[in-house]
């Protein structure tokens, strides 16, 4: 298999599959990926080696833009997603919304500042709650430790 080749099975194994500008960007990365390593001196083969089967990385490529939410596949979907009249849903506190290929609709909303301290400080409350409750459980144990090092120190000073 060549470098073109590799690209052309890529290419087809993604169409269909994702956006077309996210085919695009795939292609453009993995051809000046070949280039790039090409002028570290690594010939077209070791690189073929390294990438494997191009429709397993298409589907790998595939899997992980459907996880991460693709941000094409909104501009893919977008008639989908809008619906015979044309606008899409109205909410009053600006959400943001993304539909992902066979997996429903995906909200994204902004929360407000003063309310991600509020989660902040819980959770360094609920860090100093579970330690200190380790300390105390632990306390009991480690006193008694703590006096026999002591003591043995100042024998062996002595």
């Amino acid at each position: 298999m060549t470098k073109s080749e590799f690209l052309d099975a890529l290419r087809r194994a993604l169409n269909g599959n994702m956006a077309a500008a996210s085919v695009d960007d795939n292609i453009r990365f993995y051809d000046s990926y070949f280039y790039t390593e090409e002028t570290k001196g690594r010939s077209e083969a070791e690189i073929l080696s390294e990438l494997g089967d191009p429709r397993i990385l298409a589907r790998t490529l595939i899997d992980a833009a459907d996880r991460a939410g693709d941000a094409y596949a909104h501009e893919a979907n977008e008639t989908q997603f809008r619906g015979a009249s044309g606008t899409g849903p109205q909410d009053s506190f600006n959400e943001e919304t993304f539909t992902r290929r066979g997996a429903g609709t995906v909200h994204k909303v902004r929360m407000p500042g003063w309310l991600i301290a509020i989660l902040v400080l819980m959770a360094v409350v609920v860090v100093i709650s579970v330690v200190g409750s380790l300390m105390w459980a632990i306390l009991p144990y480690l006193i008694p430790i703590i006096l026999v090092i002591y003591i043995v120190k100042l024998i062996r000073r002595n």
